[in-house]
């Protein structure tokens, strides 16, 4: 189904306010025109100190000595928030040529503002937790502005991006700037989710994410969902939801800034779960979508893979991947909702570079793979043509949403099961305000769902028509003995963290994590770990 709403949801959703990272760059400030882009030059900031900590969470065991715990014990520093009402507009504008590098890639940033010679700051943060401030600071540097366009909102317009590369026929938008500094990532730069803050001259900010990727050893593997930011992202006029005259596009680019809805697609829906795994110190390492892409057998060096957020764009090799990895053992854990829905495919973008081009048409016949290649079709998961509706991974699979509508999150009153030792969960008792949100899963008899499957919780919910329907958080045990933990929620790592970027705004004063359910989580994350007998 073409689920018509989300495009009207996507136009309002609140953008994003605060922002997340940790590193700064020191380079030559860039050229308004023309010219060499200049390289930054990391420099230790020192003015990054620790604040108190307005979001004392609980803490369940158990804490690993790791790199991740090293990191952690550094100060941390308020700076990547993004105060409300200084969110840029027209102001600044970025993106850049990566989702993830490693330690000795460059990066390349793309920056533009509506005036040639606009001075700007760049602040790049590393997302953890930090004693609770949530973001390390490591390198800065000041740059000068170039004019290369930008995207206005109010008026959803282009305006002075001669570069631009707009193809109506699919909603193809790529900017296509001029490099404005480049930065070589440090090699004690530690893995994790990255933010890099652009400050304007009257303060007005943005923000571009990407993820240093880690070991290949870690115990964990997390997966930010890129491909979701970038469905949602309007820049130039189209996403997967808008287009002009009431349409959409097929083809989104990741070569443009994204803000607007792209933005509240994120942050909001994983920084809860980064910064308690980091809290705990678990043995992470961090990847993007388009990374799981292309993964392939280096996922089996993990011994898990935590998937985050509203990860709702997949593409074949994505789902084959973790299907590889859940039939060689490993533990896999869906920490959001409505993951899986779309079907995409991959392109490269103008200048030919592979993977920056998200494919989805999301209507069979007006796909060109139509009646050549069915398998690659960008619709849903479940549509009969494809035939793999998402519950046969995850035991679970997308219901319905609610705007901007957070409910509690209710263990099933007949749940029995080793991940509730020690939790003091209650069954049938209801837990939170917002946990269930703003879409959730639920069970389906499709003839898809795997054997043994364990309901956890059962929350009645309302949805956007305003009839009721159930969020099912539940999991079972593959054949290989991999345990696959399903969320059911997109918003449902608000239980483990007090922090909130966006929230049910029924819920407002009442946000707060549950320790619980913390408990619940850090089971799931040693049972993702070890081998269990079917029905376990």
């Amino acid at each position: 189904m073409l689920r018509a709403p989300r495009r009207r949801r996507a136009a309002v959703l609140p953008l994003l306010l605060l922002l997340v990272a940790c590193l700064t760059l020191s380079c030559a400030p860039g050229e308004s025109s023309g010219g060499q882009t200049p390289t930054a030059t990391p420099r230790p900031q020192a003015s990054a100190t620790a604040t108190a900590n307005p979001y004392t969470t609980p803490t369940p065991p158990p804490s690993h000595s790791n790199v991740i715990a090293q990191e952690n014990a550094q100060p941390g520093s308020a700076g990547w928030i993004i105060p409300s009402g200084e969110l840029a507009t027209t102001e600044i504008q970025a993106y850049a040529s990566a989702t993830s590098v490693v330690p000795g890639d460059t990066l390349t940033f793309y920056v533009s503002t509506p005036q040639a010679g606009t001075p700007y700051t760049v602040e790049v943060y590393r997302l953890g937790w930090y004693g609770g401030v949530g973001g390390r600071l490591l390198y800065s540097t000041s740059a000068t502005g170039q004019a290369q366009g930008y995207y206005d909102y109010t008026t959803s317009a282009l305006v002075g991006c001669a570069s631009c590369l707009v193809d109506a026929s699919t909603g193809l938008v790529e900017a296509r700037w001029q490099p404005s500094l480049k930065l070589a990532i440090p090699e004690d730069w530690v893995t994790g989710v990255y933010y890099a803050k652009f400050t304007e001259k009257s303060g007005k900010q943005t923000y571009v994410q990407f993820d240093v990727r880690g070991a290949p050893n870690t115990a964990y593997l997390v997966v930010t969902s890129d491909n979701t930011y970038e469905a949602y992202n309007e820049w130039g006029g189209y996403s997967l939801y808008l287009g002009p005259n009431g349409g959409r596009g097929a083809k989104v680019s990741f070569d443009r800034p994204n803000s607007g809805p792209g933005l509240s697609q994120g942050l909001p829906y994983e920084i809860d779960a980064i910064r308690w795994m980091e809290q705990q110190s678990y043995d992470v390492s961090y990847m993007s979508s388009v990374d799981l892409n292309n993964a392939g057998l280096d996922l089996l060096t993990h011994r898990a893979i935590i998937d985050l957020g509203h990860d709702e764009y997949w593409s074949l090799q994505m789902r084959n991947n973790y299907n590889l990895a859940r039939d060689a053992g490993l533990g896999v854990a869906f920490l959001g909702g409505n993951d899986a829905y779309w079907q995409i495919r991959y392109e490269a973008d103008s200048q030919g570079t592979p993977d920056r081009t998200i494919v989805c048409y999301k209507l069979a016949f007006t796909d060109p793979f139509y009646g050549q290649n069915n398998a690659l079709l960008t619709i849903t998961w479940r549509d009969p043509l494809i035939g793999h509706p998402e519950n046969a991974l995850m035991g679970i699979m997308y219901s319905s949403w609610s705007q901007s509508i957070g409910f509690p999150w209710r263990l099933d009153a007949g749940a029995s099961s080793p991940l509730l030792a020690g939790t003091g969960l209650v069954p049938g008792t209801s837990y939170g305000c917002d946990y269930v949100g703003y879409e959730w899963d639920r069970v389906y008899d499709n003839g898809a769902t795997p054997p043994g499957l364990h309901v956890l919780g059962s929350s009645p919910v309302t949805n956007h028509d305003g009839m009721s329907d159930t969020s099912n958080t539940a999991y079972y045990v593959a054949p290989s003995g991999a345990l696959v933990f399903a969320a059911g929620s997109i918003y449902w790592s608000y239980a483990l963290d007090n922090f909130r970027l966006i929230s049910g705004n029924n819920c407002v004063g009442q946000n707060r994590a549950e320790p619980g359910m913390q408990r619940l989580m850090a089971n799931v994350m040693e049972a993702l770990l070890t081998p269990h007998p079917q029905g376990w």
